[in-house]
């Protein structure tokens, strides 16, 4: 069964939660403690999310990270990308090739099997988080 890491699982988490607090700005300080999240984790899941696009942030006294405008519009694959999870689902389909390649029956599966999924990602919107 394919797994979801920790990094996707807990940015939805952190996702979810700036979305319940629109127009406040949270520290990642305030995050971690109130979703019992590790502080510094989280601190590099919010720096992929900001290049991303998902969360913008503020700095000063007052500052933290909200959501962006719009941030509903986009994708859970968005989410993987901006992550850096957006990887091959195994070896052959990614950069790397396999010694078995040229008897395997099974290339063909696992591309149909990626695809969809990928396109399933990409249908779910953040904003039904």
């Amino acid at each position: 069964m394919m797994t979801i890491s920790k990094k996707v699982e807990y940015s939805i988490v952190f996702i979810s939660y700036l979305s319940h607090n629109k127009g406040k700005n949270i520290t990642i300080t305030q995050a971690a403690k109130n979703l019992r999240l590790p502080y510094r984790f989280l601190g590099q899941i919010a720096i992929n999310l900001k290049s991303g696009g998902i969360i913008e942030s503020k700095e000063g006294k007052s500052g933290g990270y909200q959501m962006v405008k719009e941030w509903e519009r986009k994708s859970i694959y968005d989410l993987f990308e901006s992550l850096g999870e957006n990887k091959a689902m195994v070896t052959c389909l990614g950069d790397k090739s396999c010694i078995r390649i040229r008897k395997c029956r099974m290339k063909k599966i696992w591309e149909k099997v990626e695809k969809s999924w990928y396109l399933e990602l990409k249908k779910i919107k953040l904003g039904e988080i």
